[in-house]
């Protein structure tokens, strides 16, 4: 878990406005959004946007090249030369292969230039590079999941009062009544899914009762020695998470 996750917990959740003409791709991509943890405002026309500007103050515009009425090459141009815009960062996240469309939203000063399908992950971290001074590398997952805090018998006692809210794969933040002090390294197995992943940790940050952010009492625990397989079972859980229920078949295909 990145150093960036010790003060996860006070990070301001962002807004995005997101356009698409498209209905398939507009939902696929918000729900993807609001379960990475953003604040999402959808829209289906340039017009829609910059209306939407003149009112509200969102962290990132995501937007399709082919939007209802004004192209999103002519929406980047807008926002790039109004001075009250200027400064807002656009991710073009589009179905076109025009390279001389991209090169126009290069040229126009788009943050970035995705092409569909994304990844969720690639997705993420695009985003974080343009909204946040400390850029989380791996996305952080809210999720419910048993864990095991320590070994032997009390490890197996403490699985009925602690429980795992968010993970990444280099780390996770456990509610528990008993948090263990700043420093301490602690071995962990997560009980994810049919597999039970152990992993040696170090406490980050931790809280008792009606301290932190949060009020609750729990710990953020970075990995310190986890299997490259192990790691690769948490990216998959992730990754199935972030997607669950969404198929391209809504998008006549497959799943991302």
């Amino acid at each position: 878990m990145e150093q960036a996750m010790t003060r996860s917990e006070e990070r301001q959740k962002r807004l995005i406005a997101l356009a698409d003409r498209d209905d398939a791709h507009l939902y696929y991509t918000s729900i993807v959004l609001q379960r990475l943890d953003y604040n999402i405002h959808t829209m289906k026309s340039a017009e829609d946007v910059l209306a939407f500007l003149e009112v509200a103050h969102p962290d990132l515009i995501l937007t399709e090249i082919s939007l209802a009425g004004t192209d999103g090459v002519e929406l980047l141009r807008k926002i790039k030369r109004t001075p009250a815009t200027h400064s807002l960062p656009v991710i073009v996240l589009t179905s076109s292969k025009d390279p001389m469309v991209k090169e126009a939203c290069q040229r126009e000063g788009c943050a970035n230039y995705l092409n569909k399908p994304v990844e969720p992950d690639a997705l993420y971290a695009a985003i974080q590079k343009v909204t946040e001074t400390t850029p989380r590398q791996y996305i952080r997952l809210a999720t419910s999941l048993n864990v095991m805090v320590g070994e032997g018998r009390e490890a197996e006692e403490s699985v009925i009062k602690n429980y795992i809210t968010a993970l990444s794969e280099q780390g996770m933040f456990v509610n528990t009544e008993n948090p263990i002090p700043v420093g301490m390294a602690i071995p962990v197995t997560i009980l994810l899914e049919t597999n039970r992943i152990k992993v040696e940790g170090m406490v980050l940050y931790s809280f008792d009762r009606g301290k932190g952010p949060l009020r609750t009492a729990g710990m953020g625990v970075k990995f310190v020695r986890i299997g490259s397989e192990d790691q690769v079972l948490i990216r998959q859980f992730i990754r199935r998470q972030i997607t669950k229920g969404l198929t391209m078949g809504q998008l006549g295909g497959t799943i991302f």
